[in-house]
């Protein structure tokens, strides 16, 4: 009997040490996230808007992300105003933008330099401050069948501080605006017509600012194997000082010529002389 109780009691020790060993353990408890990676975490929401917004931009114009460049100027969570640039040609390719927000989705309801009509806006939400200088107050008007022209579309290019922050350190950024004009087969002259003519009331209002000077005259203009041959009076150059301006006025005139397709390079002169002109 005492010999059987023996190994009765062997037998149960050995039990009881194979169950400890492989009872389950406990599951420990995560820490809680330390306040630091709280704020980090709400940081990181902050750049969304802008990266959802870039994205969109890209995919309207066959581009990178990397090729946008966004400042977000006003936002009120789901009406958002600002400017974009794309990249090659930067600040040539810069304009003002609004966005909106219906359904947790984010789309582009305005994008470019011409103006709308406010009517057309009204229905999307966004306050006087976000329409300003994109909304025009007059209600869009069809001519009579009586008084209708055909017309077309050119591009002058003027100097913008407002909208691009780099023009103190490139004067030679100038970004363009459309004018509709009457149809025409000369349409780099008419294009240079509107340039001289500075910048409409309306545009002054967005911040457009041209450095060519009052009275300057186009005297003749030729376009062959893709140059385009321009010659001004004396009055483009009459008392241009400074390497910054005069940049601007080459840029202003180049840039405008080259819109069309059948110029791929400008050639300036005054009086018919293209060397010792318009010096810094």
């Amino acid at each position: 009997m005492k010999k059987y109780s023996k190994n009765f009691a062997i037998a149960f020790a050995s039990a009881l040490i194979f169950v400890g060993c492989n009872s389950p353990q406990p599951t420990p408890t995560p820490d809680p996230i330390p306040p630091d990676e709280k704020v980090v975490q709400a940081d990181a929401k902050v750049t969304t808007l802008e990266e959802s917004l870039k994205k969109l931009f890209a995919q309207n114009h066959g581009k990178t992300v990397e090729d946008i460049t966004i400042i977000i100027t006003e936002n009120d969570e789901t009406h958002v105003r600002g400017t974009i640039s794309i990249a090659p040609g930067g600040s040539e390719n810069s304009g003002l933008f609004l966005a909106l927000k219906t359904k947790e989705v984010w789309k582009i309801v305005y994008e470019g330099n011409a103006a709308v009509s406010c009517k057309e806006m009204e229905k999307f939400g966004f306050t006087e401050s976000q329409l300003n200088g994109i909304c025009d107050p007059q209600p869009l008007t069809q001519p009579s069948k009586e008084t209708s022209v055909s017309t077309m579309i050119v591009k002058v290019y003027f100097n913008n501080p407002e909208i691009d922050p780099n023009w103190d350190f490139e004067c030679s950024n100038v970004l363009a605006v459309e004018r509709t004009i009457p149809k025409t087969e000369s349409v780099a002259a008419a294009a240079l017509t509107e340039l001289l003519k500075g910048p409409t009331d309306a545009e002054k209002a967005k911040g457009y600012v041209s450095n060519i000077n009052a009275d300057v005259k186009v005297q003749g203009i030729t376009i062959k194997d893709s140059v385009a041959k321009v010659d001004f009076n004396d009055q483009l150059q009459y008392q241009v000082g400074g390497s910054c301006k005069t940049s601007a006025i080459i840029a202003q005139i180049t840039q405008t010529l080259k819109q069309f397709s059948s110029v791929k390079e400008v050639v300036i002169s005054i009086n018919g002389q293209t060397e010792d002109i318009l010096q810094p």
